[in-house]
């Protein structure tokens, strides 16, 4: 089946669809909003003005791939840029362009370089892709290793019988109240608040900063530098 060429005249996000014209004329027709999974096409959102080529299958068009593609927003470009240069002010430098991290925002971007690169450089409390919190045997393993820079000696263990963790030096007991799977910050807020109280004390230039679902370690300033830009979702708390 030949290909054609189509405008996007309508994006619906909502309900994951956009409307596309044929430029050789007729109906609207529907597409999704990314390119298929295994498309080499990058994994962007559609916005109106693009122009893509695919195939037509009864009301739909399949397996497109972008002719051209609507340019970001000048005032998100500038904003993306200003961001990299205070970013690399906390010593984190991200191998991409202002342009480059201003379309992957605008578009909704699968695969964000930006997240991903700062999330590569800067420590989490979560490893998703390691396992669910609650089945995670290293998470205390890596707070601990974590720690040994701004506070050497820190250990944390749950304590057995109860719904608590023990942090030393100090031997101090924590709380792990009882969170839901789907939710499980819950249940390690007490925790982080405790040791962020710790590396204050210390004179720690970082702390355990909550974000959507997780938290980072980072210097507070960089961490609603992230948030403002919207590179992490906004803070819980």
């Amino acid at each position: 089946m030949a290909s054609e060429t189509f405008s996007v005249v309508e994006v619906n996000p909502a309900h994951r669809f956009a409307r596309l014209r044929p430029e050789s004329g007729g109906a609207l027709l529907h597409a999704g909003l990314y390119p298929e999974e295994e498309s080499p096409e990058p994994q962007l959102q559609l916005r109106e003005g693009d122009r893509v080529e695919g195939q037509r299958r009864g009301q739909s068009v399949a397996d497109w791939g972008w002719v051209s593609r609507v340019e970001p927003p000048p005032e998100l470009v500038e904003r993306m840029g200003e961001l990299l240069a205070k970013l690399e002010g906390f010593e984190l430098r991200v191998p991409a362009t202002a342009y480059d991290l201003a379309e992957h925002h605008w578009r909704q971007s699968r695969a964000d370089p930006l997240h991903q690169e700062l999330l590569a450089q800067l420590p989490t409390f979560f490893d998703w892709e390691l396992a669910h919190p609650y089945e995670d045997g290293a998470l205390l393993d890596r707070l601990q290793a974590a720690m040994q820079p701004y506070l050497p000696g820190f250990e944390v263990a749950p304590q057995a019988g109860r719904s608590a963790f023990r942090l030393n030096p100090g031997g101090l007991d924590v709380p792990a109240p009882e969170g839901r799977r789907e939710a499980p910050a819950a249940t390690f807020e007490p925790l982080l608040l405790q040791v962020n109280g710790l590396l204050e004390g210390a004179g720690a230039p970082v702390r355990w900063v909550p974000t959507e679902e997780d938290w980072i370690l980072s210097p507070p300033g960089l961490a609603e530098l992230l948030v403002l830009h919207g590179v992490l979702g906004p803070r819980r708390g």
